[in-house]
């Protein structure tokens, strides 16, 4: 039988879970897995080894604990450039897995269909309005804020709210490099997130 992505044993990222006390003691390790759904979409999913369906987390949740364990680091650029890195790798993940599922589609439908699959990772309700040369997601409320404060994950928002943002960035520049992510933004960073915006240059 071929493997598939719900079939897969390797996680397509790891990282080690910390303590919340401040002390940043390893206490597991989180594994992250492109699953395909069903219905045939694609999510992220946090899993810890033999722990089953009561230990996954959503991509809001993952985006959360990581900046989380980034707090430990001995200066905040380091804390930073790791975090950046992290979304960006996942944006990598997704292109690189997605594959035969998107190669026939237009950009601007590859890029659509990306962001639903981020978005429905994170569990977020959203509405999206596609125009010729824009794409508009509108989120019914931020999926970090709302995750940071049901979780507890709430000391890192800001740096997960960057992970989002290279994330996004990750999956343009190598699906379709002549759109850009214009808000959120890295710049003015403004949490609650409410809206997403793609133009085409």
């Amino acid at each position: 039988m071929n493997e598939t992505l719900e079939t897969q044993d390797a996680p397509v990222f790891t990282y080690a879970l910390a303590s919340a006390d401040l002390r940043y003691i390893e206490i597991g390790e989180r594994e992250i897995y492109l699953r395909q759904e069903p219905e045939g979409s694609l999510i992220f999913r946090g899993e810890i080894a033999d722990c089953g369906p009561d230990c996954y987390i959503n991509l809001s949740e993952i985006l959360l604990e990581y900046a989380m364990s980034c707090e430990g680091c001995s200066r905040a650029e380091l804390a930073t450039e790791m975090i950046t890195h992290f979304g960006d790798h996942l944006g990598q993940i997704y292109v690189e897995n997605a594959g035969t599922n998107i190669s026939d589609l237009g950009s601007q439908e590859k890029i659509s269909n990306a962001l639903a699959c981020i978005l429905n990772s994170m569990g977020a309700k959203f509405t999206a309005a596609i125009q010729p040369d824009s794409m508009a997601f509108s989120l019914d409320c931020c999926p970090l804020s709302e995750c940071a404060r049901d979780t507890g994950l709430n000391r890192s928002v800001e740096m997960a709210y960057l992970a989002f943002i290279a994330l996004v960035n990750g999956v343009l520049s190598r699906l379709s490099p002549e759109w850009t992510l214009v808000r959120p933004s890295a710049v003015e960073i403004n949490i609650p997130m409410h809206q997403i915006l793609i133009t085409h240059e």
